[in-house]
């Protein structure tokens, strides 16, 4: 009994030394107790190296986006190209970026970086666009830029017509002469008289100190004549003769030795010896004659005129085509572009001209007597198109007396004998001006692809009549003879 009470005592020791930990809340190391079995932990060695463990965040009732700068997909944008040219090259501030393909491009843009600022789009054999972005997309964002291109426009090459007109270079020696073309002063050696008409020019070249030098130059279409006067020193001064010229019709032009001095009546002042005096009028031949000038004596030169019935054409075109006047022909155009016909007769003429490889030109023309008359024939290749109907005409105007200011639709011209060119077809008003003659003005009609001819004579201003000198009123004469009056009263006090 005393042996089995003892043993029960150290068993019940035992026990309370286990569950004494247990019963004051202490943890071992085991899961936390609670109902059902004990675990114990019976791992005595730790762990060297600690275990990370992530913190756990309470959720909130709503989940929250977070956008981080940088990451893929949270700031980009794009901006999308549209063209109506597929295959087009499209460039970001000169970077390209792509080809458009089914009429777009969307490149993709940072929204946080640096902004694109031009936009071009080319592609080979169209016009190239440029342009901006309305603005930069936000994230997840796109915008729009449209952009045209069209064709570019090709220019079919064309063969210039040839030069109609021709130019005068003029230099002297010594040089700083005064240059003078049919008595008009152009300026001072050396110079260049450009956009002249082919025919005959008089030319002049003065300088104080030396003999002037007067000339006949001949000018060509697209050709530059050449005057190089050279002047010598003035002989010592001697005694001159003098002639006076009239012409019937007047108001002719006189050159004597070339060189042009006025219209009829005039007075030339020639040093002595044999001189040419040559003396023209629009629509009649020239009236040229030798004639001696003996010093300190004056003579008359009368030039009667008779009526021009032919002209002189110049025809601009392409070297070696054939010239037909009236069906038959006339000449070849020459290597400079040009052919020259004299004695032709004034009046309409049908004008054909031929080159092996383009189409025939033909074209009705009204030839002015005594006058030059040019002519620019431009000939197209053949098979290409035919030759354009001319829808310009030219206006000739001739005037009695000549060197009148010609007007042409309120347009200053030039000064009779003129030729005006590329008029519209159609009616165009006419004026022409002389200082002591009315003007004279006119509503004529212009023809495509011919030279009209507009001939009229001025009649002389009137001369106003003297108005005499009102008598003096009762007035006046009252109030003289109180003036004298009243000055003999005061006289007579003095004395």
């Amino acid at each position: 009994m005393t042996k089995k009470l003892l043993v029960l005592m150290l068993v019940l020791a035992f026990w309370m030394v286990v569950l004494s930990p247990l019963a004051l809340g202490e943890n071992t190391g085991g899961i936390p107790l609670g109902p059902g079995p004990v675990i114990i932990d019976t791992t005595t060695e730790e762990t060297t190296v600690p275990t990370l463990l992530p913190t756990l965040t309470e959720p909130t009732s709503e989940p929250t986006t977070v956008v981080t700068t940088g990451v893929p997909g949270h700031d980009q944008g794009w901006i999308d190209v549209y063209c109506n040219v597929d295959g087009s090259r499209v460039y970001f501030d000169n970077t390209l970026e792509g080809t458009t393909a089914g009429g777009i491009l969307s490149v993709q843009v940072s929204v946080t970086g640096t902004p694109v600022r031009t936009i071009t789009v080319t592609q080979s054999g169209y016009t190239t666009w440029t342009g901006s972005p309305s603005s930069m997309p936000s994230p997840g964002q796109h915008v729009t830029v449209y952009a045209t291109i069209n064709p570019l426009t090709t220019i079919p090459t064309t063969i210039p017509p040839p030069p109609s007109t021709g130019a005068i270079y003029a230099q002297s020696s010594p040089a700083g002469a005064a240059i003078y073309m049919n008595g008009n002063f152009y300026g001072y050696s050396p110079l260049t008289i450009p956009g002249l008409g082919p025919g005959t020019y008089a030319m002049k070249a003065t300088l104080s100190g030396y003999t002037p030098d007067n000339t006949l130059v001949n000018v060509y279409a697209g050709q530059t004549a050449a005057y190089y006067p050279n002047l010598q020193q003035s002989p010592q001064p001697h005694q001159t003769g003098w002639v006076y010229v009239t012409s019937t019709p007047t108001h002719a032009s006189v050159y004597a030795d070339g060189g042009y001095y006025g219209t009829t009546p005039l007075t030339v002042n020639l040093y002595p010896g044999t001189h040419q005096i040559v003396v023209r009028y629009t629509g009649y031949n020239d009236y040229s004659t030798n004639l001696w000038v003996t010093a300190g004596q004056a003579q008359n030169l009368q030039a009667t005129m008779t009526t021009a019935t032919q002209g002189t054409v110049v025809i601009s075109s392409i070297p070696g085509a054939t010239v037909f006047i009236d069906s038959n022909a006339a000449g070849t155009i020459g290597s400079s572009g040009s052919l020259t016909l004299t004695g032709v007769n004034m009046g309409n003429h049908l004008f054909k001209l031929t080159a092996p490889g383009y189409n025939d030109w033909m074209n009705t023309v009204y030839i002015q007597a005594n006058t030059v008359n040019t002519i620019s024939a431009t000939l197209t290749p053949s098979g290409v198109s035919p030759t354009p109907v001319q829808s310009s005409g030219s206006l000739a105007i001739s005037s009695s007396p000549s060197n009148a200011q010609a007007y042409v639709d309120n347009l200053y011209r030039g000064t009779t004998p003129l030729t005006v060119t590329d008029l519209a077809a159609g009616d165009h008003l006419v004026r022409v001006s002389e200082e002591g003659y009315v003007d004279y003005t006119t509503t004529t009609t212009v023809t495509a692809g011919q030279v009209s001819p507009l001939a009229l004579t001025l009649a002389a201003a009137p001369t106003p009549t003297p108005t005499p000198a009102p008598a003096p009123g009762p007035v006046l004469v009252i109030g003289a003879l109180a003036a004298m009056a009243m000055i003999g009263g005061y006289l007579r006090r003095r004395s």
